[in-house]
């Protein structure tokens, strides 16, 4: 029984975040390729949203058992490590394909930025440029930082989310399983 319950619990946490990264990628490949005010504001709402939905229902299938803030916390963190995972995946190959144009350009515009800021030599902007090319560019790193990206932003939300998602046990139920 408590293999069903970890595979019920991993194949609810993959759903989530397989939800979660697949609107997150989308939105932000969507502001990258056409950018429009309140994209932000669409992806945030959407973020947090998709984690209540998801950590309400979780909490839901813990039955009278109940689920603790720590447990609802949990399920978010592992959620959102699908979801980076499937975010990074998504985002590697666009940077590395259709939308690599796109990407090269805000690359371009943050070096501007910087140059404009007059504060690095041209070796320094040199050097940067390339770490940055190298940086933006590689899958891995993609993949790596997305997973710590979206476990920070699911921890962040996670942190409010949880307590208003837990469950209490129920006392009057007829058998409470404190084997957990």
């Amino acid at each position: 029984e408590q293999t069903d319950m970890n595979n019920n619990y991993l194949l609810r946490a993959s759903i989530a975040g397989a939800v979660i990264g697949a609107v997150s990628v989308t939105l932000d490949l969507l502001q990258v390729c056409c950018p429009f005010a309140g994209i932000g504001f669409i992806g945030f709402a959407a973020m947090v949203g998709l984690i209540w939905y998801y950590a309400r229902g979780y909490a839901q299938s813990c039955g009278s058992a109940g689920c603790s803030y720590g447990q609802v916390l949990g399920f978010i963190v592992v959620s959102m490590v699908f979801a980076g995972v499937l975010y990074g995946a998504v985002k590697a190959v666009a940077v590395n394909t259709f939308a690599e144009e796109e990407f090269r350009i805000l690359l371009d515009k943050s070096m501007d930025m910087i140059k404009q800021m007059g504060i690095y030599s041209k070796a320094q902007i040199k050097q940067m440029n390339g770490m940055m090319d190298t940086i933006q560019f590689n899958p891995i790193f993609i993949v790596i930082s997305s997973v710590f990206s979206m476990v920070f932003n699911g921890v962040l939300y996670g942190l409010v989310i949880a307590a208003f998602t837990r469950r209490e046990a129920d006392p009057f139920a007829e058998e409470i399983s404190n084997e957990e």
